[in-house]
């Protein structure tokens, strides 16, 4: 499927979002597992101390994030990260592609990874971001006194077995868009336009599971980027967006690492589940 084959338009007449067949089905298969690898490898208490791993458990699904250096850079290498030899090579392939596709010729990208089994409950409408001081109550609010917003988001779908569909889209006017997303294609949208939600998955069939065998099988799994350090926004609610310039953003991590994150990340720590739990792929 060729790059803006599907798109919408946006305000001013600026396509506000693409979808492209970056993969086919038996390639997000052999992602997930990558993917699963790594996260078992990775995801530990001592990466989130240094902010390379982020705790996204607010919910019932399993969410899980790290910085990536990517593209990487001197600007931007002392800053929290997994360096291009740490991350499995086709997932490092795949973030290569995606951050030019977001047009970023330098720093770093969040990483995040969104396991959904059915009935997990549905994603409120939010902004994509670096939070550094927030509240999130999951399905009520979803609030940030500080932050950094990136312009572009970017969510691949790798698999989805839900007769609810993926992600919805929603503009400053109350729309709903409800791009047609199937597996192995990368939906990338405006994030100072858009919001985005995820209604709560329900399986496309009926099957019965062994509760005996362990956890349930993900009917839904995707996978998203988005910048940290380049095409960012200084974000408070309430205020007007601030466009940042690489080296204000690099201040502004600086600052929230020494200033803030030391008292922070005992509670960041304390929510997390270390290890995380095996479960079937």
């Amino acid at each position: 499927m060729p790059w803006l084959a599907r798109h919408g338009i946006g305000r001013e007449g600026v396509v506000s979002w693409t979808l492209e067949r970056v993969r086919n089905a038996a390639s997000c298969e052999l992602l997930i597992r990558e993917i699963n690898a790594f996260i078992r490898r990775s995801y530990t208490r001592e990466n989130t101390l240094v902010r390379r791993s982020y705790v996204y458990e607010y919910s019932k699904m399993e969410t899980f994030a790290f910085a990536l250096h990517c593209p990487g850079g001197r600007e931007t290498s002392q800053l929290p990260g997994f360096s291009a030899t740490e991350v499995p090579p086709a997932l490092m392939t795949l973030s290569m592609e995606v951050a030019d596709r977001l047009s970023l010729k330098c720093g770093r990208v969040l990483f995040n990874v969104g396991r959904y089994f059915e009935g997990c409950g549905a994603i409120m409408p939010h902004y994509d971001g670096e939070l550094f001081d927030y509240d999130v109550d999951p399905g009520v609010s979803h609030v940030v006194r500080s932050g950094i917003r990136p312009r572009e988001v970017a969510i691949l779908t790798l698999r989805d077995g839900t007769r609810t569909g993926g992600t919805r889209l929603h503009d400053e006017s109350g729309g709903i868009v409800a791009p047609p997303i199937q597996v192995g294609d990368l939906l990338r949208f405006d994030n100072l336009v858009y919001r985005h939600s995820v209604p709560s998955p329900e399986s496309a069939t009926t099957s019965v599971r062994d509760e005996a065998m362990g956890p349930p099988r993900w009917i839904r799994y995707t996978v998203g980027w988005r910048a940290l350090d380049e095409n960012c926004f200084d974000w408070q609610d309430g205020a007007p967006l601030r466009p940042l310039g690489l080296e204000a953003a690099i201040d502004l991590h600086q600052r929230f690492l020494r200033d803030r994150w030391p008292q922070q990340r005992a509670v960041d720590v304390a929510r997390g589940t270390f290890p995380y739990p095996e479960a079937y792929s």
